[in-house]
């Protein structure tokens, strides 16, 4: 127990017990649908309020989960954890769940958090309850008017996590963890360093650690990944498209607006952005060598191609805007890349020399300089002090090229899974390495290390 006394801890799970007991009843009635008890709000709320937790409102959702209570919070956060009395704004906070005494596992979204839907392999693993935490200045989780974009770092990002962990600590007696994937992933890493004592056990999915706003391993990657006969592949697909310019624009053009894609650049920085990013694309989403068309396929089954590895939606309106949040961390903490464009400038009419997209994302009234000292910090943090961690990396996905590697001074293994893009998780490693990586785990969880 963090900051309250035994007797209120137990006064706040009698509340809780009492409410969620309630709250069976009701949806035991029913087939799933939205409820709100008012007769046991009242009682949440005094619970809520005994442990600290500041809120809103709680209110239950749409059943998801077979033997579990589904509830969404809104924790209210200092903008500055060092400075309180700038302001505050509330975190959404998805809680399922499942018992007062199972585990807590963090789930880390690192983006918005738009439903409760998903459980996490250590939630189902561990029979856990779930916090699923939406990302300052993602989504709901943002103070209303203009944000103070300055507050949204690394640092402050992790200070979010450990205060959620200890206003609802008191709630659970089971031991606690955390995990993400991607962006959520270097959530993990971020709050591990700052905090590593907050939980006993994390895994971070397909989380880069990058040393520069452009890292050059990405680039050294991106020419060994595969081989050499479909790394071939995906660039006669890109010369291909810029060699006969007017016709796959044109056949760009008319599947962007079949798809209703719409994008504030020019249909020619579009057009040739989307080809650029098609290589990262493809070894981050894809990496099927056989599904790449072959030379002799028609110029329209490229173009298709090239929309179903997913590059032209990077380049959206709605990605622009609804993204903005992780384009600012990545300019100016957590690292991006950019393009080569050397070998394709004789092709292209808008882009002729190797291409940061700092300003595709970044409007011109930011002026963001990199730190790169942050990500120093954490790996210095996470060589010294990340025990019991787990880190699961796809060997076809370029960010796995940036991802941290444990140096053996701690407990904590990287697991690759073979010929694994950026979907790679726990399930999809081998048999061995599943089989330790699922023991680490119960070991950490259950007993004292």
């Amino acid at each position: 127990m963090n900051s309250l006394s035994n007797k209120i801890n137990n006064t706040v799970r009698q509340f809780l017990f009492i409410f969620l007991s309630t709250l069976f009843i009701f949806s035991s009635c029913d087939s799933p649908r939205t409820l709100v008890v008012q007769a046991a709000v009242s009682d949440i709320d005094s619970a809520l309020e005994i442990a600290g937790i500041k809120h809103n409102r709680m209110v239950s959702l749409v059943a998801t989960h077979e033997g579990r209570e589904d509830y969404v919070m809104y924790i209210e956060q200092p903008i500055d954890h060092k400075a309180p009395e700038k302001g505050s704004f509330l975190q959404k906070v998805y809680l399922s769940h499942v018992d007062m005494d199972a585990p807590v596992v963090m789930y880390l979204s690192g983006y918005n958090a738009p439903s409760n839907s998903y459980l996490t392999e250590p939630t189902q693993l561990l029979k856990a309850n779930q916090l699923f935490i939406e990302h300052r200045f993602f989504g709901e989780s943002l103070k209303e008017g203009s944000p103070e974009w300055e507050s949204l770092n690394i640092a402050q990002s992790a200070a979010d996590v450990h205060h959620i962990k200890e206003v609802m600590d008191d709630l659970y007696s089971g031991k606690w963890m955390s995990t993400g994937i991607s962006k959520g992933g270097q959530m993990v890493m971020y709050h591990k360093a700052y905090y590593p004592e907050d939980v006993s056990a994390s895994i971070a999915y397909v989380a880069p650690l990058n040393r520069a706003q452009e890292d050059s391993r990405i680039y050294e990657f991106l020419d060994a990944v595969g081989t050499e006969e479909c790394r071939k592949k995906v660039k006669a697909v890109q010369i291909e498209l810029l060699m006969h310019y007017d016709r796959s624009l044109s056949m760009f053009k008319a599947k962007a607006a079949e798809k209703k894609l719409i994008s504030d650049l020019t249909i020619e920085q579009f057009f040739e952005l989307s080809i650029f990013e098609y290589e990262f694309a493809f070894w981050q989403w894809n990496g099927d060598c056989n599904g790449i068309p072959a030379l002799d396929a028609s110029l329209e089954e490229k173009v298709a191609h090239l929309f179903n590895i997913g590059a032209p939606g990077f380049f959206t309106t709605e990605v622009s805007t609804d993204l903005f949040p992780f384009f600012y961390q990545a300019y100016s903490e957590m690292g991006m890349y950019g393009y080569r464009v050397n070998s394709f400038k004789d092709l292209t009419r808008f882009y002729q020399k190797d291409f940061s997209n700092y300003r595709t994302f970044i409007p011109e009234k930011f002026n963001l300089v990199f730190n790169a000292r942050t990500h120093e910090y954490v790996q210095e943090r996470l060589t010294k002090v990340g025990r019991n961690m787990i880190f699961i990396q796809g060997s076809l996905d370029p960010w796995s090229s940036t991802g941290f590697i444990p140096s053996g001074s701690t407990n904590s293994v990287r697991f690759n899974v073979e010929g694994g893009t950026h979907k790679s998780r726990m399930k999809d490693l081998d048999l061995i390495q599943n089989k330790s990586a699922k023991d680490s785990l119960m070991k950490w969880m259950n007993t004292n290390q």
